[in-house]
């Protein structure tokens, strides 16, 4: 872990969860250097982000006119999106958020909140422009909101250390007491896992859902459920950095390699734009660079895919 991203301790997160701020406090402004509609620059991961007068000519009149780019961010998914220690939203997906509006010559504005339940439909409604990271690409969210991938990902698995399961392969999750995201895709992978268990004819693995991350790994660590299913690098991440994973560890499975990225607002007029302006990112490099800063090294895609198909 590099020393930028290494300092980056969840320490702002607890004050936001005391005082139980849903979708405002805490807001993650972006601070003074993000690019705004006056053209100016901002500085991301230690690259310079200039407005590109081509791409902002593809955001909608009423968007410049407001000047910002605005997002609800989960507040607790590091390195992908979490509370820094100086009470703003960080972590890779921001980043690329401020770097998009950089080069649309807006300013990335985010309200951060720990129920990733209400994020698609904030978007539907209006409410917030885009989502970034961790947006999981199903059929279910295409069918209200557009989604720009912009990172491949892997599903896996915490356990503790002393649990003695050797998770290699879905069906070893048959039977156990499994914890995940409420409002996640991975909810939707557990009813595969529990038809797949079913078919095989083992018990089905007994599924709860959470409101946050921090109290799935307390689940598991005080023996409530066997397992948390979450994207793998997220995993990795709390292992490294956050001594509530102490007595963790990740199982061998990597299931279901998904497309991630940018839930955008389907009447938002907004997604040909950013996906314009990742792809010019992906094309000068700053995208690599970005995601290297928080050592995201795999699953970096080509080319910003909107609403990409899913195997059905």
């Amino acid at each position: 872990m590099n020393t930028t991203a290494s300092s980056r301790i969840l320490v702002g997160l607890a004050a936001c969860t005391a005082l139980g701020l849903a979708l405002a406090g805490c807001a993650g402004d972006s601070g003074g250097d993000d690019a705004g509609g006056n053209g100016g620059s901002v500085a991301v991961a230690g690259v310079t982000i200039e407005k590109n007068d081509e791409l902002a000519a593809m955001v909608p009149d009423d968007v410049v006119e407001r000047g910002t780019l605005t997002a609800i961010q989960f507040d607790n998914a590091p390195a992908d999106t979490f509370v820094g220690e100086d009470d703003q939203i960080t972590g890779w997906g921001p980043d690329l958020g401020r770097a998009v509006a950089g080069l649309l010559g807006l300013e990335y504005t985010a309200e951060v909140s720990g129920a990733f339940d209400t994020f698609i439909p904030g978007i539907e409604n209006g409410r917030f422009d885009t989502s970034w990271a961790s947006i999981i690409v199903t059929q279910e969210r295409l069918d209200v909101v557009d989604i720009v991938a912009v990172h491949e990902s892997t599903t896996g698995v915490i356990t503790t250390e002393d649990a003695d399961l050797d998770i290699s392969t879905p069906e070893d999750l048959c039977g156990l007491r499994v914890g995940a995201l409420a409002g996640s895709a991975f909810l939707i992978q557990l009813e595969e896992i529990i038809a797949t268990c079913e078919e095989a004819g083992e018990d089905a693995p007994t599924v709860d859902s959470f409101p946050q991350q921090g109290a799935a790994l307390l689940a598991v660590s005080s023996d409530r459920i066997d397992a948390f299913m979450t994207a793998k690098g997220q995993l990795s991440w709390l292992v490294r950095e956050d001594s509530s994973a102490e007595g963790l560890e990740i199982q061998p499975l990597d299931y279901q390699p998904n497309l991630e990225g940018v839930a955008v607002g389907k009447d938002s007029g907004l997604t040909e734009a950013i996906a314009a302006a990742m792809n010019q990112l992906i094309e000068d490099g700053s995208y690599e660079e970005i995601m290297g800063s928080w050592d995201i090294d795999f699953g970096l895609l080509d080319e910003a895919v909107v609403n990409p198909d899913v195997a059905q």
